[in-house]
């Protein structure tokens, strides 16, 4: 057994109950993502202020292709290989072995597409993005999600160092994309080196039938991923050729300023991934309690983040940008924020259908939604501009919602999930006029005001069980944080 088999994952999993090693992972998650979305915000601010809408324009054009080809580059194998090390950590050795090999060769036959073909079809500003490293996959399948946030960090900080380098020196676009490269690429060297120190090292033992199996397994999630992207990125290439720069620049502004957001499910569901990947290995008994609990969960963190934003969406851009003409961004950004609640439960089902094996029913999914939204962005981009590729982004999603019920309804239904969302929304209602009373007062103070209302409500309402509860004071106490040992001992006597 390896070291981190010994130290984290399967066993931390019998000492601490799962929903502690899961309340653990999301901390750490949220709290790395929180930063790292604060720094994507930040490099946007910078990137805005001296490229302007017309040149970020240009800039997130450029960038919305990069992932398309990045999302290709381990042809999916990072969930598959994520999965089935969570449920067999033995196998790890070899498993990073056989991920190593097919990652660098899927890799290196893109670069060499990519090289031959970008300076024949756009123009000279291109940019490698190394993507999602291999040991994120590892960090997660032990579930080492503190592990994950470090390396994050540092890439993030690495980029807005670059990206500020770039304005301050009034660099042109082309420089500022190709800063995302040397920032990935250091992020993927230090997760190696903690890899390979702190966990094991690859074993290679290349198997053509495994490695066939693997592809198999993979290829499906890989091209539902790349179809995620391309779904993501709609919006911004149909504007690109149906408006102008500045339409683009809305949308995208909109679109980081919202969807980014939804890290906060992401964390939930990555860290839930490993614990639900094993559950499902026996079996789909106990499925609808676990994930009816997840939906739940997501719910009541998306709901005031959805009422919030779309309610001061119109301070929001004016505050974050002082230069530029960037007033129209607010309509983009209040009609995204809506659909948070739906893409957070999309972003569960990513993930629980991974963990249940049924990657090929995700895959349909999302291709069913970008059809939608391909249509209805078409239909409504030259009229409405970026509003238009807003409203056909939300129809995807909804799309998404619906096609993943297919498979997931036979454990929570549409009614169940309707009824787990009337407390969180009725929370929402009071959180939002007490931010309508409060909208003309300090930006930073009315989200703080909302919040507190909304905890309250919650509280009020008794979204908690008392189970549940003892989960969080658990999680509070495994950080060995001020008052643990007093609460320890509340919850030994209980």
């Amino acid at each position: 057994m390896s070291r981190a088999a010994r130290e984290t994952g399967q066993e931390s999993e019998t000492t601490d109950r799962p929903a502690t090693v899961i309340g653990r992972g999301f901390s750490f998650r949220l709290g790395a993502q929180a930063l790292s979305a604060l720094v994507n915000v930040a490099g946007m601010v910078l990137l805005g202020g001296y490229l302007a809408a017309s040149g970020y324009g240009q800039y997130a054009f450029y960038y919305a292709l990069v992932p398309l080809v990045a999302a290709l580059s381990d042809l999916g194998v990072g969930a598959i290989v994520t999965r089935e090390v969570a449920r067999d950590q033995a196998l790890g050795a070899r498993t990073l072995g056989d991920a190593i090999l097919v990652k660098g060769v899927v890799s290196a036959a893109l670069l060499l597409i990519v090289t031959v073909s970008a300076p024949r079809l756009l123009d000279p500003q291109r940019l490698i993005d190394i993507s999602q490293d291999i040991g994120v996959w590892f960090f997660r399948a032990h579930d080492r999600q503190d592990l994950e946030g470090l390396t994050l960090l540092a890439g993030q900080g690495l980029w807005l160092a670059g990206i500020g380098l770039c304005a301050g020196l009034r660099l042109p676009v082309a420089f500022a994309i190709g800063v995302s490269t040397l920032a990935f690429a250091l992020r993927a060297l230090l997760a190696a080196v903690i890899l390979s120190r702190g966990l094991y090292l690859p074993v290679f033992a290349p198997e053509a039938r495994r490695l066939k199996s693997l592809v198999a397994e993979g290829l499906p999630f890989g091209l539902a991923m790349f179809t995620v992207v391309l779904y993501g990125r709609v919006g911004v290439l149909l504007l690109k050729w149906l408006a102008n720069d500045s339409a683009v620049a809305y949308f995208n502004v909109g679109y980081m300023l919202s969807q980014p957001l939804g890290f906060i499910s992401s964390a939930l569901s990555i860290s839930a991934f490993p614990s639900i990947a094993r559950r499902a290995q026996n079996g789909s008994r106990g499925m609808g309690d676990v994930l009816r609990k997840t939906i739940k969960y997501q719910l009541v963190m998306a709901v005031p983040i959805a009422v919030g934003l779309s309610l001061l969406a119109e301070r929001v851009i004016p505050f974050l940008f002082r230069h530029g003409d960037f007033h129209a961004a607010g309509g983009a950004l209040r009609i995204l924020s809506l659909g948070l609640p739906l893409i957070f439960l999309n972003l569960t089902s990513r993930y629980v259908l991974t963990a249940m094996n049924a990657q090929r029913s995700y895959l349909v999914a999302i291709v069913i939604g970008l059809a939608v939204n391909l249509a209805l962005s078409a239909a409504l981009a030259r009229p409405l501009g970026a509003v238009g590729a807003c409203v056909g982004l939300l129809g995807g999603e909804l799309a998404v919602f619906l096609a993943c019920q297919r498979i997931l309804g036979r454990f929570v239904g549409i009614t169940t999930i309707a009824a787990e969302m009337a407390k969180p929304a009725l929370a929402g209602v009071v959180m939002g006029l007490a931010v309508i009373a409060l909208r003309p007062a300090n930006l930073l103070l009315v989200p703080f005001v909302g919040a507190l209302a909304y905890v309250g409500m919650l509280f009020a309402l008794r979204v908690f069980g008392r189970d549940e509860l003892r989960v969080l004071r658990g999680v509070y106490v495994s950080f060995r944080l001020p008052g643990s040992a007093l609460l320890m001992r509340a919850r030994n006597h209980s």
